[in-house]
């Protein structure tokens, strides 16, 4: 059974970024936004365990759990059939009636990695794979380089693409000849602020539990996150019959509670972007989630060699790649009560420029779109299930 949640914080948030921090020893715990998919997929798990039976010393031993929450949340060696699909960052739209039980909410996408700003304009521009360019980089042999044929100084673009400037990305239809994309279909720079979250550091002082006291001298600071009212987190479960449709949660560090109730989104349109990868025998994949893959950027899928492979029914070649900084993602292991090892993702806003060989649209939309092309680990695993490796389909 699948579930649509909207996911509203009631305070700040704390999701701390990967690396090690012990209060009194580092100056300051710096926090990321979105957060990873699975700190969502953990705060659900955790919350149908402690709505449906509550006994976590119980879970750890696996001593009369319910068999109907065991075959969903699955035990502390594996997983149930709870999935997360998709999380992206949303608001509530300003036209939604209160009254609806589920309520109407607008995706926000990390912008992609082939958006560039031309400097000192606040104008985006889309950079494609070309062919015969005159630069030699360390790509490895067969990946094309990135270009824009404009005599134009760039600069890397931030912020997040609305519904529907995410939706012109994926047609690949331009809103002018000066800026790929109209002014209401970016939120960057200082507008992030004001829209969609801000950052508050608040300070801090190590304690000496031994002694109840704290400990002279060692101060730190810690990042939280305050959203902006009405925005929140989409997120779309599959395989759950036990999940209530609402209630409050803990989410992130310090476990700062948030409200989630039922959520509907608008759905993409692709029968122009199914036309195009048709015509041109060519599509992109764009990363909404972070992404693990077996060979670091690259799928697994894919040769080393040839850069082809097959997913589905279709068969591809990687001609390109705009590839974000790789993040770190861990967690602490509660059940055995010891930090999970970090893994280096590829980042949300990463594409993937694919010739399509063998197949139809039809065929790569079943593929890829919407679904997760994220890879297990033996020390990360179903990172699909966790909600990581959500991708879309364009053209290009």
């Amino acid at each position: 059974m699948n579930k649509a949640i909207f996911i509203e914080p009631l305070d700040v948030l704390l999701f701390r970024e990967s690396k090690p921090f012990t209060g009194g020893e580092d100056h300051l715990a710096r926090s990321v936004f979105p957060p990873p998919p699975s700190t969502v997929y953990a705060a659900i798990r955790s919350h149908l365990l402690s709505h449906r039976f509550g006994r976590f010393e119980a879970f750890r031993e696996g001593k009369g759990v319910p068999p109907e929450l065991v075959a969903e949340i699955g035990s502390p060696t594996r997983f149930g059939t709870l999935e997360l699909r998709r999380l992206l960052v949303a608001r509530k739209r300003e036209s939604g009636d209160s009254h609806e039980q589920a309520i109407s909410v607008e995706l926000l996408y990390p912008m992609p990695q082939d958006v560039a700003e031309v400097k000192g304009t606040g104008r985006l521009a889309l950079l494609k794979p070309a062919d015969g360019v005159p630069v030699q980089t360390n790509l490895p042999a067969g990946l094309r380089h990135l270009w824009l044929a404009k005599d134009v100084h760039l600069e890397a673009a931030a912020g997040w693409l609305t519904e529907k400037g995410m939706q012109r990305y994926l047609t690949d239809e331009p809103d002018s000849s000066d800026s790929f994309f109209g002014a209401e279909e970016v939120i960057s720079g200082d507008h992030i602020g004001e829209v969609i979250f801000t950052r508050e550091e608040r300070t801090g002082i190590a304690r000496d539990r031994a002694r109840r006291s704290v400990r002279e001298g060692l101060l730190y600071s810690v990042e939280y996150l305050r959203l902006k009212h009405g925005v929140g987190f989409f997120a779309e479960f599959h395989g759950t019959q036990l999940l209530p449709d609402s209630g409050l949660i803990n989410l992130g560090g310090d476990r700062r509670p948030a409200h989630y109730q039922p959520a509907r989104v608008s759905t993409l349109s692709l029968d122009r972007i199914k036309q195009r990868i048709q015509e041109r025998r060519r599509f992109k994949l764009v990363l909404a989630t972070p992404a693990l893959f077996e060979h670091g950027w690259r799928p697994g899928w894919i040769d080393e060699q040839t850069l082809e492979g097959s997913r589905g029914n279709v068969c591809v070649k990687l001609l390109a790649a705009a590839l974000g900084k790789p993040v770190g993602i861990g967690g602490f292991d509660l059940v055995k009560q010891f930090p999970k090892p970090v893994h280096r993702f590829v980042p949300a806003g990463s594409v993937y420029f694919f010739e399509l060989l063998e197949g139809d649209a039809d065929a790569v939309i079943e593929a890829f779109h919407e679904r997760s092309v994220s890879e297990d680990s033996e020390t990360f695993p179903e990172t699909a299930r966790q909600g990581f490796g959500h991708s879309l389909i364009g053209a290009w």
